[in-house]
């Protein structure tokens, strides 16, 4: 009798595992609901990009799936739509543009002394008329053991290793972003070293795996100008602007209206955000328990319009375990950024330098959804 119930729960968890083991792949695994990437470099080239032009009038291409009308709530139905289903009939494909409010000072000019009249490429850096990107590596013990979830995390000690890259661009062009496979849509994902040679980037780090929950109450995503979505969310927002300042929005405050005539240029949704208004490192964050733990980490930070930085923690190896998000926020504070924003971590925190992998993952290379790239400008 035993035994026939012991097998019988066997069984039924067996039954249970392969109906979770399902349905994961089908809502996170499976590519489908997808729409083709705006063509940011085709698209620049067909509009005009003068001072006075607020919005891009113009077409980009099909995406999987689409039909001729293009819209994109009609393209990948509900679960990837907008809020309010807006669409804006001027475009060819339906997605909303934001307003172009560039920057009044010249960062070429601005930044001059970082730049190089030509490419010149190190381990640790890379400048160009448009990038310098200098990186630095550090190591320390923080003497913490991480006791969160039961312990699980005490195994990796209490040293920590990270790399910060130092970042001034020449245009806000220089910096993009991108989907894996070049499709917005839930299951695409792609390794960050293919990304970044398939757009010849010179500096590349993983975004914020924005199909998270699978695009449902997560969030508004503009990406190089482009609204792929609105919906609500409980998480802060990271925004961009095309005019290289970056705002920080609290679930509440996002409009996208807003957002469009401010002239966002890029998004991202995880977090949360790690200074206060004054620059000064958190002690209390928004966002979810598991995140408090101490993990890989991948985060921005913001100095000025045409000055950020990226801090990348290995993490889950003896030599690095991570870290808590108070210990990054008080990097972000040390460096005198005036914002940062933490995004997705784990295994997905990847950093490459000319598309090699520059930092010590505890696994190997993970495929993500999306990247931020730094580039040489669109002429």
């Amino acid at each position: 009798m035993v035994r026939k119930t012991v097998m019988k729960v066997t069984f039924d968890l067996i039954v249970a595992a392969i109906i979770i083991l399902t349905l994961w792949v089908y809502n996170y695994k499976i590519p489908r609901a997808g729409i083709k990437e705006v063509n940011f470099q085709n698209y620049l080239a067909q509009h005009d990009m003068g001072e006075n032009r607020d919005v891009w009038q113009g077409s980009t291409e099909a995406g999987q799936g689409s039909g001729e009308s293009g819209g994109l709530q009609e393209q990948i139905g509900q679960t990837v739509g907008t809020t309010e289903q807006k669409q804006d009939k001027s475009y060819p494909d339906g997605l909303q543009r934001t307003k172009i409010k560039k920057d009044s000072k010249n960062w070429h000019k601005k930044f001059a002394d970082k730049f190089s009249d030509k490419v010149e490429v190190t381990d640790t850096s890379y400048k160009s008329p448009d990038l310098s990107i200098e990186l630095s590596f550090h190591q320390y013990d923080s003497g913490i053991l991480d006791k969160t979830s039961s312990g699980r995390h005490l195994q990796y000690g209490t040293n920590i290793s990270y790399v910060v890259a130092d970042i001034y661009i020449g245009d806000i062009t220089c910096l993009q972003t991108a989907f894996a496979q070049d499709t917005y849509g839930i299951g695409y994902t792609e390794k960050l070293t293919d990304m970044s040679k398939r757009l010849n980037a010179a500096f590349a780090i993983n975004g914020d795996s924005y199909s998270n929950n699978q695009h449902q109450n997560n969030g508004t995503i503009i990406r190089n100008g482009v609204i792929y979505r609105e919906k609500p969310t409980d998480a802060e927002t990271c925004v961009l602007n095309w005019d290289g300042t970056i705002d920080i929005y609290q679930p509440d405050e996002i409009d996208t209206q807003t957002l469009i005539d401010k002239g966002a240029y890029q998004s991202w949704i995880f977090g949360p955000s790690l200074l206060d208004k004054n620059g000064k490192a958190k002690d209390k964050f928004l966002t979810w328990d598991y995140i408090r733990e101490s993990h890989p980490r991948t985060a921005i930070g913001y100095y000025e319009p045409g000055h950020y930085c990226i801090l990348l923690v290995d993490g889950r190896q003896q030599a690095s375990r991570g870290m808590f998000l108070d210990e990054m926020a008080a990097v972000f504070e040390n460096l005198g950024c005036k914002q940062a924003y933490n995004l997705d971590g784990g295994h997905c925190s990847f950093m490459t330098m000319q598309s090699q992998v520059v930092n010590h993952p505890y696994k190997p290379e993970h495929e993500i959804e999306d990247a931020i790239m730094l580039m040489d400008g669109v002429k």
